[in-house]
């Protein structure tokens, strides 16, 4: 039941006109929070506050100015922590929509003026359009354009997403609908070209001003791999038009799935006299709302029968939007007469003292602040140096490395192996009581730590590797001695065995326990520079002077591939990202790794390395695939080392001869930063968190540079972010067994695995028959039909009764709807998923409810209060 049930088009009036505008109001939007936004052609966007007993009243740092020309248009992100800005200044503008700083800046191709900008409902992406026709596709975690297309000839003036995020739609001037699939668009990993699935002419005479789609999603009652969207359209004939667009899942294979999308119209609304400049769906769909260069605003229900005409423009209406709750209609106007923006109370039960936003009152005491302007947000977004140590070492610093944010570990010419700890207080860096470590004759090529810190390896020229115990600073074991110098030594992640390798030629496997030799990789012309082991213990990378890295597989060490030439005159260093989703927006079913290398070629090489599943879900190593993804260009001089940022990847570093440490982007490629140093740089390391970069010199010299806010928020939030989310209908059966794992029941997997159960039988099977066809007992299966209804409603984004009272704790504090996914954050309060991660994404690293910094963005699912609002709404259902 909607908010306006009841009501008639008489109870409709003009809560508010608002001014401060000097010039046409192109586009206007409201935030969850009843928030305002316009933008308009005297190139500022306004911001403005609902404040009980005033209404609408212009925020203290509004206006915006930071279009050079007229703004076009302005939009609110789905959770509304951001906003974006277009203009006829070819940029599109993100902004934190509650501090109103600038986040990114877009500038589209050619610097062609941009007409329209919409977020993904999802948050990551951001498209923009405009006179040249065309559309670029905007990775918001990445900060990195993905793609441009230029398929049409047209202004494009109209995008719009499904709101689950499968399908974009654009429009021009020149009357063509183009449906594109998103995947493919966002997919950096292929070369195809990319074209709409589905293209409509002659849609609207004389050109499409603006299209938008329905929240509401219908699912086809007799088979639920069939969806139906609805879109409206407006244009220079007057008229608006409904589209039904329909998608068919058909399951091709085990691991692909392609949809079958028609394109159809649906009905017509008559009822304005002149063009129609723009169309907006209320937040569910119950309601469309138009305006016209006749002046009038229009509501019109799903019937297609016009709820009320709102007549209060003295010229060209040019925008219009829904309030969250559908009671309140804004539409801005242009002309010398006019120039305002009018609130409409559509319930006739608004006034200026009513409270719109309520507070959230949580169990743990905080309550979300509405007005947030004052806090706190990333800090600089340069790099600072805290200490350079200087008057310590007495060789040149070979290797360099942390363990967790406060140890690290350093390996130098003068044969010695250093420990030193950062204080957390004041990031002070002191050597240990127990450093240095002593027993090397000769120049220490390499240190590492193993992953749980217990060990610490050390290589030398003088042939000898050594373990150490780090805590007490005692050689635990030593690796037969070699006749020759080891230039790497590298732990696999699982702690279990140890690789060697230097200018013997060899690379040798040795068990961590035992030190017995395990195996030795033979095949390198040349001195073995380094070695790498993938995230999964599955692979190791070795590297040479003879430009060639060769790839191995643990479980029976033989050699799989080998790149001949990666790197003219050699290669110096390689490293796995230990990310092993490490490529965004990527729907592939085997398993993807990502390789940097670097050389004396002046250059870094980013590797994508494809490993095919089969049939039992093994990863099958013959079918491995490895192709040159990025290449990073800047360096002046031999790049001797390189790394990526722990855990996810987002960041590389790499030094060189150039005297320089440079910060790359992985998924954009660019530089990020440049580190200038007083001599040839040799050796990098990050701390776990990405706060601190360890910089290694061969004038003896040892840097400890703190790392920008930003570049550890991006680190720390790009993995709990992912573009696209499949619909259940394209889940394998890897992705139904992750599901399982996420709701805490990995105990059935081995029946998932075996009964080979997908998406396509989740949604085709009654949850009775998928609990019977597990063979479940009646308690899981009990909980399991539980899960397979909820998870049925959260993708067609459940909604809460309107005429019910919702408990505060079933609400999220941030957009104050009922949670679908609901997360516990470290300030230990619960919020929506999707609301806190835009939350980080749009630089905020405070709490929401105590605006207290926090100690670290990690969130987990709070399966208490999703099953409380599991029962909660079964409840309700059962009473309707």
């Amino acid at each position: 039941m909607s908010i306006l049930n009841g009501f008639t088009g008489r109870d409709a009036n003009i809560l508010q006109t608002l001014k401060g505008h000097f010039s046409d109001i192109n586009s206007c939007d409201f935030a969850p929070n009843f928030t305002l936004v316009t933008g308009s052609s005297d190139k500022t966007i306004r911001v403005w506050d609902w404040i009980k007993g005033s209404g609408y009243v212009e925020r203290q740092n509004s206006p915006l100015r930071g279009h050079k020309y007229q703004v076009t248009c302005v939009k609110i992100s789905p959770q509304g922590s951001m906003m974006a800005s277009s203009s006829v200044d070819g940029t599109a503008l993100l902004w934190n929509l509650h501090s109103l700083t600038k986040l990114y800046t877009m500038t589209q191709v050619n610097g062609d003026p941009i007409r329209v900008c919409s977020f993904s409902p999802d948050s990551t992406l951001l498209v923009t359009a405009g006179d040249n026709g065309a559309v670029c596709i905007w990775d918001l975690v990445h900060r990195i354009l993905v793609r441009t297309l230029f398929e049409h000839e047209g202004t494009t003036q109209g995008l719009a997403f499904t709101p689950d995020c499968q399908f974009l739609v654009t429009a021009c001037s020149l009357e063509v609908v183009k449906v594109w699939y998103l995947q493919n668009l966002i997919d950096t990993t292929t070369d195809n070209v990319c074209t709409p699935i589905v293209r409509m002419d002659n849609i609207h005479d004389m050109g499409v001003f603006s299209i938008d789609i329905s929240r509401h999603i219908e699912v086809d009652e007799s088979n639920p791999l069939i969806r139906h969207y609805t879109m409206a359209s407006g244009g220079c004939n007057n008229e608006i038009k409904i589209w039904r667009i329909t998608s068919k899942a058909l399951v091709k294979n085990k691991n692909h799935t392609h949809n079958e999308v028609s394109f159809q119209q649906d009905k017509i609304l008559d009822g304005h006299n002149s063009s129609v400049t723009c169309v907006r769906y209320s937040n569910v769909g119950e309601y469309l709302v138009s305006s016209s260069l006749d002046k009038s605003v229009k509501v019109w229900d799903t019937n297609g029968t016009c709820f009320v005409t709102l007549y209060g423009h003295q010229r060209y209406v040019n925008s219009v939007a829904f309030s969250k709750d559908n009671s309140l209609v804004v539409s801005g106007s242009t002309g010398s007469n006019d120039k305002v923006l009018i609130v409409w109370d559509l319930t006739g039960n608004i006034d200026l003292d009513t409270e719109l936003f309520a507070p959230i009152s949580s169990p743990n005491g905080g309550v979300f602040e509405v007005q947030m302007s004052q806090s706190s947000n990333l800090d600089n977004n340069d790099p600072v140096l805290l200490e350079k140590i200087d008057d310590i070492f007495e060789g040149g610093v070979n290797s360099c490395c942390f363990h967790g944010t406060n140890l690290l570990a350093t390996g130098s010419g003068d044969k010695f192996v250093r420990l030193f700890r950062v204080t957390e207080e004041n990031n002070n860096i002191e050597e240990v009581s127990n450093s240095p470590l002593e027993g090397h004759t000769y120049a220490i090529n390499y240190v590492e730590f193993s992953k749980d810190g217990s060990r610490l390896a050390s290589s030398s020229l003088d042939g000898c590797t050594f373990i150490w115990d780090p805590e007490v600073g005692e050689k635990l074991s030593s690796i037969p001695k070699n006749s020759l110098s080891i230039k790497v030594c590298r732990f696999s992640p699982n702690g279990k065995f140890i690789v060697t390798g230097g200018d013997d030629e060899k690379a040798v496997i040795w068990d961590v326990e035992t030190m017995n030799r395990v195996s030795v990789l033979e095949g390198h012309l040349d001195t073995i520079t380094s070695a790498c082991i993938s995230p999964d213990n599955k692979m190791i990378v070795t590297a040479s002077c003879n430009s060639d890295f060769r790839m191995w597989l643990v479980e029976n060490y033989k050699c799989i591939y080998v790149k001949e030439d990666a790197h003219d005159g050699g290669i110096q260093c390689c490293d796995f990202s230990e990310n092993l989703e490490p490529v965004p927006n990527v729907a592939y079913e085997g398993q993807l790794y990502l390789l940097s290398t670097c050389g004396n070629d002046s250059m870094v090489k980013l590797w994508k390395i494809s490993v095919e599943t089969a049939v039992d879900n093994e990863l099958n190593f013959e079918t491995i695939d490895v192709k040159l993804w990025r290449l990073l260009q800047g360096h002046g001089g031999n790049v001797i080392s390189v790394r990526f940022s722990p855990t996810v990847g987002e960041v590389v570093c790499s030094t060189a001869t150039d005297r320089q440490a440079r910060l790359w982007s992985v998924y954009g490629g660019q530089c990020l930063h440049v580190l200038d140093h007083d001599s040839i740089v040799t050796c990098c390391s990050f701390s776990l968190d990405c706060s601190l970069l360890a910089i290694g010199c061969l004038d003896r010299t040892l840097w400890i540079w703190k790392l920008p806010q930003q570049l550890v928020f991006q680190t720390a939030i790009a993995n709990k972010l992912r573009s696209r989310t499949k619909t259940i209908a394209e889940w394998t059966n890897h992705d139904v067994i992750k599901w399982l794992d996420e709701i805490g029941m990995s105990r059935i997997a081995e029946n998932v695995k075996n009964t080979g159960l997908d998406g396509e039988k989740l949604l085709t099977f009654s949850e009775i028959e998928v609990c019977s066809g597990l063979d479940l007992d009646d308690e899981t299966t009990r909980v399991m039909i539980n899960e397979l209804k909820w998870l049925k409603k959260v993708e067609l984004k459940i909604q809460a009764p309107v005429n019910v009272t919702i408990p505060d704790e079933f609400l999220c504090p941030i957009t104050h709807e009922i949670m679908r996914e609901p997360v516990t954050c470290s300030d230990g309060f619960t919020y929506e998923k999707n609301a806190i991660a835009e939350w980080f994404m749009s630089g905020k690293y405070t709490s929401p409810m105590t605006n207290c910094t926090l100690a670290n963005t990690n969130f987990s699912a709070n399966m208490d209060v999703r099953d409380a609002i599991m029962k909660f709404l079964d409840g309700e259902e059962e009473e309707d």
